[in-house]
């Protein structure tokens, strides 16, 4: 695991001992003892060319609290705004000494042509890519859920909303792919419909009630109005509230200890009400704090793996 580009690319052992690792990270809040910190005398780049406020700082403290050094840049602020290639700014912070780079990119595929350009001794991750895939997301989700649930192979998951534009939904389905999840739901108005080869093993369903029932997890997600140049005047927030929105009355539908998801940021009243965003079933706040434990346990996996 020198890079991570798509959970697809891990199996369910190697998933497992993250989350092991993330688990042991959260049993003492998330700070690692004086042995656990092995990222010292390492530096970390984050680079991020679209906006981010979870993944870049959980990937801050993260790299912090093993012990690296952190380095924060972002298109405005860089070389990039002067025409300098992502490859050429990769290759500069490796001849600084820079060894872990998490990036995120709107490009579909630039993961691949970063890793063919950069040092041997380099460590590409992806925290986001076009959309197409967030892997670092994926995982923490497997966490929140397996804290809760334990079995994946007994769960019925349901994932809510723009699914067509998420790159959250494709790298949580990887990830529930791989651990065998019993039944996922997509539930979407048609327009928001993914291409259904990329959810092989999932159902669709443009009814929110009728895919909601017996949802032992249910996550919703945000309308990405960025990635959408046109949309239908019938599905603006009103509308979308009332045909998709997650509330109170419709988690009815779903077990009794259903948990409630949000990869954020969340559009209240759009996607999501507040009663069910700071309700009893949410775990909202968890997943940010799991993000934490998530990273720092791949970057130590990342770490302990180069040869002595």
């Amino acid at each position: 695991m020198k890079h991570l580009l798509y959970l697809k690319e891990l199996n369910q052992e190697i998933i497992l001992q993250l989350l092991d690792k993330a688990e042991s990270f959260l049993s003492h809040n998330n700070y690692p003892t004086e042995k656990e910190k092995i990222l010292q005398g390492t530096i970390l780049a984050n680079l991020f060319f679209e906006p981010s406020t979870r993944t870049r700082s959980s990937f801050q403290i993260a790299a912090t609290r093993l012990g690296a050094d952190v380095i924060n840049i972002d298109e405005e602020h860089s070389a990039r705004a002067k025409g300098e290639t992502v490859i050429d700014t990769i290759n500069t912070l490796e001849a600084m000494g820079v060894s872990y780079f998490v990036i995120r990119h709107r490009e579909r595929n630039i993961f691949e042509k970063m890793i063919k350009s950069t040092n041997p001794g380099s460590h590409i991750i992806n925290a986001g890519e076009s959309d197409e895939s967030h892997p670092t997301q994926g995982l923490l989700d497997l966490l929140t859920i397996r804290k809760h649930t334990k079995n994946f192979d007994r769960l019925k998951v349901a994932i809510i909303g723009d699914i067509k534009h998420s790159r959250v939904a494709r790298s949580l389905t990887e990830g529930l792919t791989a651990m065998s999840v019993k039944e996922l739901t997509l539930i979407t108005p048609d327009e928001f419909k993914p291409n259904m080869e990329h959810y092989p093993n999932a159902s669709h369903s443009n009814n929110l009630d009728e895919g909601l029932t017996n949802a032992d997890v249910v996550v919703a997600l945000r309308v990405q109005t960025e990635r959408i140049k046109s949309l239908r005047a019938a599905i603006g927030p009103k509308d979308y509230f009332e045909n998709y929105g997650l509330t109170e009355e419709r988690l009815l539908s779903c077990k009794d200890n259903v948990i409630v998801m949000h990869p954020g940021p969340m559009n209240r009243g759009v996607e999501i009400s507040n009663a069910v965003a700071d309700g009893i079933h949410s775990v909202i706040k968890e997943q940010v704090t799991n993000g934490i434990a998530t990273r720092m346990a791949l970057l130590s996996m990342m770490q302990e793996q180069l040869p002595t």
